[in-house]
């Protein structure tokens, strides 16, 4: 059975050694070999871009639709379309996790997640619409690699019911009202579209991603939340990118209050937009030479006779069930930019990058996406 890691090998000759080192991918494949190559429906590498060191975290995401759910909950789930997909794509049984995982403690809780999760008619089933799993890499990953969970829901009403399995704790009434305050205090145009539990880092802070809040909602937003950081150096920064930006979203923590963390993740237009973004960083210091270039050079398309010996099998088998013609696809996508501010510490940039499975009708090059 294949393994995430078969996407990294598929996408080999597109990742630049300026961008993850051999010691990296090594990093990256260890995790990878954990799960099957069924289980995610997009997986992806997060870069920083001033640090010398070429170093990437691994992120992927685990949906309904494709299976990847019923993975992780393994003989508990409830749902059985699913398995449906499976079966097509060439298994007999849905795939499993490495039983190292499943006798973990913190696995164990994200596998009861997903088991309600898998359960029609309960706020976690109508809710919730895929999960992302992420890894820390910038030290040797642990024998049993621990992710970082986050959930996409806008159902600000059940936070507590689905983040509740994934904490030590349940939430306490004071913390549950403190982040009803948070989401309240959002412009009218803003939302919630993410949440999660950072169970890879101590503390377990909870994090919140806010979608739709524009860079001139930023600063107030945070002012009425009672956010300590350096908002002028937040907004003049800002100021300076902000004729490439398309769109923004934030990212905000909570310990017992407001965490003085926070993250703005940056959406461009296009390629062009992301070379002239990125060239501003450069110029600014927030970017290296070498990883503007190496990034630039990663969007594309990887098909599935570009890398024969390595295509995840999953891939290759349902593009087989499909007939004659269709063959299966890597998109590699520049998904957004992030800046981190963290008090203290000069600001950071950070490139997120993706791999999306897809299939490409040949005669007629009709496309479809995982």
């Amino acid at each position: 059975m294949g393994t995430l890691t078969d996407y990294l090998d598929a996408i080999a000759p597109n990742l630049s050694p300026d961008l993850i080192s051999a010691e990296f991918r090594r990093r990256l494949s260890g995790i990878g070999q954990h799960f099957p190559d069924a289980i995610a429906s997009l997986v992806g590498f997060e870069c920083r871009l001033a640090d010398p060191t070429p170093q990437a975290d691994l992120f992927f995401r685990v949906s309904p639709e494709t299976g990847g759910r019923d993975i992780v909950a393994g003989s508990e789930a409830v749902e059985t379309q699913p398995q449906f997909y499976h079966l097509l794509a060439g298994y007999e049984t849905i795939p499993s996790l490495d039983d190292e995982l499943i006798d973990h403690p913190i696995w164990q809780k994200i596998r009861q997640f997903c088991t309600q999760w898998s359960t029609p008619n309960t706020s976690f089933y109508d809710y919730i619409k895929d999960l992302w799993l992420e890894f820390d890499l910038d030290a040797e990953p642990p024998a049993i690699p621990i992710p970082s969970v986050f959930l996409g829901s806008s159902a600000i009403a059940h936070l507590s019911t689905h983040l509740n399995p994934l904490l030590e704790h349940p939430l306490t009434s004071e913390k549950s009202q403190r982040i009803e305050r948070t989401l309240n205090a959002l412009p009218k145009t803003a939302k919630l579209f993410q949440s999660g539990v950072l169970l890879s880092r101590e503390p377990h802070n909870i994090r919140f991603y806010i979608s739709d809040i524009s860079i001139q909602q930023i600063c107030p937003y945070l002012d009425r939340i009672g956010w300590q950081g350096d908002r002028h150096q937040i907004a003049a920064i800002l100021a300076f990118l902000s004729p490439g930006i398309k769109t923004t979203n934030l990212q905000i923590e909570i310990e017992t209050d407001i965490a003085p963390t926070i993250a703005i993740e940056c959406y461009l237009e296009n390629r062009e937009a992301w070379k002239l973004f990125l060239e501003g960083l450069v110029k600014t210091g927030f970017c290296l030479p070498q990883k503007r270039d190496a990034i630039l050079s990663f969007g594309g398309l990887t098909r599935e006779g570009d890398s024969p010996e390595n295509w995840p099998g999953t891939l290759r088998r349902r593009s087989q069930l499909l007939g004659p013609g269709w063959e299966s696809v890597l998109f590699r996508r520049l998904a957004y930019l992030k800046l981190i501010y963290r008090p203290g510490i000069p600001l950071e940039f950070k490139a997120y990058l993706g791999v999306q499975p897809g299939w490409i009708d040949t005669q007629s090059w009709g496309v479809k996406l995982e």
